[in-house]
């Protein structure tokens, strides 16, 4: 039987076309991420999930009692709205996350579980991100900036990071053994 630290060791012995390969993958991701945030590609399935991330945070926000309207990606109350652009989905980290969930060695059971785990939990992150976002904004706007710029971009990073950590540690090395 292999040691959990000798499999750490030995899964990151990789040759040169390994890692070309590999780092190839998550350069692609970021870049994708980048031209649907630019607008070079995209188009209407980026505009379906603004419109889906609208409407879902419309329903969480009516959950918390907080009436609102969605007109295709503008979300509105009576004294508050937001249009919901491409930054606001979760494409940018999804594509983050899917390139490193795929670039990393591992069977494609675990590239599987992986890939649906982070689709449910970063869009869900996400939605629970734009209806406190939402919230602020209409009760408290002189610090919607700093919540939306600053807290939580930082932490849409950090939990598609450790999201991703995790993955790893648990279920890409567990196939493993």
């Amino acid at each position: 039987m292999v040691k959990r630290t000798e499999l750490h060791s030995q899964s990151f012995q990789w040759s040169k076309g390994q890692i070309a390969g590999r780092s190839a993958i998550i350069v692609v991701s970021l870049l994708l991420a980048m031209a649907v945030y630019t607008g070079a590609i995209g188009g209407s399935w980026v505009l379906a999930i603004a419109q889906w991330t609208a409407s879902w945070t419309s329903l969480g926000l009516g959950w918390l009692g907080i009436s609102t309207s969605v007109s295709g990606t503008i979300l509105a109350s009576d004294s508050f709205a937001v249009n919901i652009v491409t930054e606001c989905t979760a494409i940018g980290p999804l594509l983050v996350f899917l390139g490193a969930v795929v670039a990393y060695p591992s069977r494609l059971r675990a590239k599987s579980i992986g890939a649906l785990a982070g689709v449910v939990l970063i869009s869900a992150v996400n939605l629970v991100r734009i209806i406190s976002l939402f919230w602020i904004g209409d009760n408290y706007f002189e610090y919607l900036d700093i919540a939306h710029l600053l807290i939580w971009q930082t932490a849409i990073i950090l939990f598609t990071i450790v999201l991703w950590l995790f993955w790893m540690e648990r279920v890409a090395h567990a196939q493993h053994v």
